[in-house]
């Protein structure tokens, strides 16, 4: 696979890492002289690859929609004899979490970048798509400081959102743990409020929260009728007005919880004072100071 030629066209020359519908691969566009990130459907059978197959065309068709900044690009969607690839944007940067990997983040580093993220969803909720696995392993951190959301094999139309689960344990609303549950954009609200809660806290694994050492326990305790503690209760120096947004957005009862993005945004503009200024003007460079030794050793990741 290494060094070889895809599709008559692309060049692999390194494997990024696997997502939900297929292995993601560095590799040269030898047509257009550029380096891109080749999704490529995976599976152990014949039927399975072609499950999967179809579940990256979806994947290809949401990405086409959307023509925002802080979500990843698709170029192309190839559908060879042998595989079928979608071709998107290669992001140069690191998971989100490498931010807070070894520490909390403090509100004025983290606030540009939930700005940056609030827009993606946004964007993606106006195109009636739900993302469905919103977290820190599926957003990336150029370079530049620019967020991109990737990932969108578990996405679906909010016009079919039927009951259905899956995702990344952590960052699943307790709805999305419910047989019988229709899901809402307030799912993707929950994870991007679990990410904040995260963030502040400087501890990116759920199980290091309430008691959880399992998987299964942190369900257990997700679907029970205690309430996240706030930010503000813990004692982490965020201002009460953003203390009360992440806890509105970690709501349990979906009806409780934002239900659009641009409420939450209403309320971060209220308690910002005004619009939230560009990332290299409030703590940004002190932000990629803390990661730049491992964006540097690590090259390019896409999710």
């Amino acid at each position: 696979m290494l060094g070889g030629l895809l599709h008559n066209r692309f060049r692999i020359l390194k494997k990024l890492g696997e997502g939900r519908t297929g292995t993601v691969w560095l590799a040269e566009d030898t047509l257009l002289k550029r380096t891109v990130a080749l999704k490529r459907a995976r599976g152990k059978t014949e039927p399975e690859r072609k499950s999967r197959g179809v579940r990256l065309l979806h994947e290809a068709e949401f990405l086409a929609r959307i023509d925002h900044p802080n979500v990843v690009g698709v170029h192309d969607f190839i559908d060879g004899e042998t595989s079928v690839t979608l071709v998107m944007e290669l992001v140069k940067g690191v998971p989100f979490k490498s931010l807070y990997r070894k520490g909390a983040m403090a509100q004025h580093e983290y606030l540009p970048y939930l700005e940056q993220l609030l827009s993606a969803l946004e964007a993606v909720h106006r195109e009636g798509i739900i993302h469905r696995d919103v977290n820190p392993n599926n957003i990336l951190l150029s370079e530049a400081g620019v967020v991109k959301l990737t990932d969108f094999g578990l996405a679906c139309s909010a016009d079919d959102a039927a009951p259905r689960r899956g995702g990344t344990i952590g960052y699943m609303a307790p709805e999305s743990l419910r047989k019988s549950a229709r899901l809402t954009f307030a799912v993707d609200i929950y994870a991007l409020g679990f990410l904040s809660f995260q963030a502040f806290l400087g501890k990116p694994d759920f199980q290091k929260l309430y008691g959880a050492s399992s998987s299964l326990e942190w369900a257990r305790w997700l679907l029970s009728r205690e309430r996240f503690k706030t930010l503000d209760e813990i004692g982490k120096p965020v201002s009460q007005g953003l203390s009360a947004i992440v806890e509105r957005m970690l709501e349990k009862a979906p009806g409780d919880r934002y239900a659009m993005v641009a409420d939450v945004r209403k309320d971060l503009d209220r308690v910002a004072g005004h619009a939230l200024k560009a990332p290299e003007s409030l703590g940004f460079a002190a932000g990629m100071r803390r990661i730049l030794p491992s964006l540097l050793s690590r090259g390019p990741e896409v999710g």
